[in-house]
C-alpha cells in the first residue's frame, strides 16, 4: 500500500474542533514571549525560546492531527483528551519555560509525544511521509535537558531534539514494502499484542482543512493583540496627530489581517494540495510562526503608534510579513509575475531597516500596501490568459 493522498468530503469532527481550542491558549501564551519592553523589544533568548516552544507544541499537534486524519471515526477519544491536556500543560508552562517550569514543559512534551506515537502503533497505521507522528527520533536531548540548567544550553538541547525529529520526517524515506516488513518483524520479536502495521493514506482535504483552521486561530490571536492594544489606550483624542496615527494603525492592521486571511484561503493551507506532508507541514509551521510574530508586532505598533518600533519588534513584524508572503507564493506553484512577487517579499525587510525613522503607524500601513499588492498579483497570476 502506498502513502497516497486520499481526498474525500470528510470534515473536521467536533472532537477535532474541541482539540484545536487548546491551541488558542497555547498561541496566546507564546505571543506574549515576544512583547519585551517598549524601547528594546524582545531579547534574543525570548525569540529563540518562542520558536522552540512553538515548534514543540506544533509537533505534538501535528501528531494528533495526523492520527485523527488517518483513523477517522476510529479515533481513541482518551488519547485525544490526553493530547489536549498535554498541550494545555505546555501552554501553561510557556511564561516560565526556561526557568521554573522548564522541567514541566519538557515532561509534558515527552509524555504527550509518547501517547500520540503509541496511538498510531495501536491503530495499526503509520505515515512514512511524516515519521515524527509515529516515531519521534528526537526525544533523547529532551531527556538530557533535565540535568542542564543554563537557559541557552537547555533551549539548544530542545532545538537539537526538534531538529532530529524534523530531519527524520523530511529526509528520504525507505522503500515502503521493505521498511514495513522489517518493522512488523521487530514487533513480532518483541511479542507485543499489537496489530501488524499498514502504511496509512493521508486525507489531503481533511488535512488542508485542519491546517487552514490553525491559521485562522493564529489570525484570531493577531486580531486579539491589535484590539487589546487599542483598547488599552486611554486617550483616543487626535491631539498632535497621535489619534490619527492610532486610527491609521488600527485600520491598516485590520486590513493587513484581511489580506493574510485571503491569501491563506485562496493559495495557502485551506485547499487540497499535492505536496507531501514532509514538505507541506514545515511550510505550515513557518507560516503560523510568521503570523504570530506579526501579531506581536501589531500589538506593539498599536500601543505606540506615534513612536518608533523597537529594533527587534520591527524586524519580527516586517520579517513575519515577508516570510508569510514567501511561503504563500511558493505554495501557489505558478507565478507568472515573479518580479512583482520578489519585490513584495523584499520590501518589508527594507521597511524593517528604516523603521527607526518613521512612526509605527507608517510601518503598518506600508505592510498593508505590500500584502495587498501581492494579493492582487497572485490573483492575476492564477487567472488564465484570455
Amino acid at each position: 500500500m502506498s502513502d497516497a493522498h486520499a481526498a474525500t468530503d470528510r470534515h473536521a469532527s467536533w472532537l477535532e474542533l474541541f482539540f484545536d481550542l487548546v491551541v488558542v491558549v497555547a498561541v496566546n501564551q507564546l505571543a506574549h514571549l515576544l512583547h519585551g519592553d517598549a524601547h528594546h523589544g524582545p531579547a534574543a533568548l525570548s525569540i529563540v525560546t518562542f520558536l522552540t516552544l512553538y515548534l514543540a507544541i506544533w509537533l505534538v499537534w501535528t501528531t494528533f492531527t495526523l492520527y485523527s486524519n488517518v483513523v477517522a471515526d476510529k479515533v481513541r477519544r482518551r488519547a485525544m483528551f490526553i493530547g489536549m491536556a498535554g498541550i494545555a500543560v505546555m501552554a501553561a508552562a510557556v511564561p516560565h519555560g526556561m526557568d521554573g517550569r522548564a522541567a514541566v514543559f519538557a515532561a509534558a512534551y515527552l509524555i504527550t509525544s509518547g501517547v500520540g506515537s503509541s496511538s498510531f502503533v495501536r491503530s495499526g497505521r503509520i505515515i512514512l511521509s511524516w515519521s515524527a507522528a509515529s516515531r519521534n527520533f528526537g526525544l533523547a536531548p529532551w531527556v538530557v535537558s533535565f540535568w542542564v540548567h543554563h537557559p541557552w544550553w537547555k533551549v539548544s538541547l530542545w532545538l537539537l531534539g526538534l531538529a532530529m525529529s524534523l530531519w527524520a520526517s523530511m529526509g528520504n524515506r525507505p522503500a515502503d514494502d521493505e521498511w514495513l516488513a522489517a518493522f512488523n518483524r521487530r514487533l513480532e520479536r518483541r511479542g507485543a499484542e499489537l496489530p501488524r502495521m499498514e502504511i496509512a493514506q493521508v486525507n489531503t482535504a481533511h488535512l488542508g482543512e485542519r491546517l487552514g483552521l490553525f491559521v485562522i486561530i493564529v489570525l484570531g490571536e493577531a486580531m486579539l493583540q491589535l484590539v487589546g492594544a487599542v483598547a488599552g489606550i486611554d486617550d483616543w483624542s487626535p491631539g498632535a496627530g497621535r489619534g490619527l496615527l492610532l486610527l491609521l494603525t488600527a485600520a491598516a492592521g485590520f486590513g493587513l489581517l484581511i489580506t493574510l486571511w485571503w491569501l491563506n484561503t485562496r493559495h495557502g493551507f485551506a485547499q487540497v494540495t499535492r505536496l507531501r506532508p514532509s514538505l507541506l507541514l514545515p511550510a505550515h509551521f513557518v507560516a503560523i510562526a510568521a503570523i504570530t510574530t506579526i501579531a506581536a508586532g501589531l500589538g506593539s505598533a498599536a500601543a505606540e503608534s506615534a513612536e518608533h518600533l523597537a529594533t527587534s519588534t520591527a524586524w519580527l513584524l516586517c520579517a513575519g510579513v515577508s516570510v508569510y508572503l514567501l511561503v504563500i507564493t511558493v505554495l501557489t506553484g505558478q507565478v507568472r509575475r515573479w518580479p512583482i512577487s520578489a519585490g513584495m517579499i523584499v520590501v518589508p525587510v527594507v521597511g524593517a531597516v528604516f523603521a527607526f525613522v518613521v512612526p509605527a503607524a507608517v510601518v503598518v500601513a506600508i505592510l498593508l500596501i505590500v500584502s495587498a499588492v501581492q494579493t492582487w498579483n497572485l490573483r492575476l497570476s492564477s487567472t488564465p490568459d484570455v
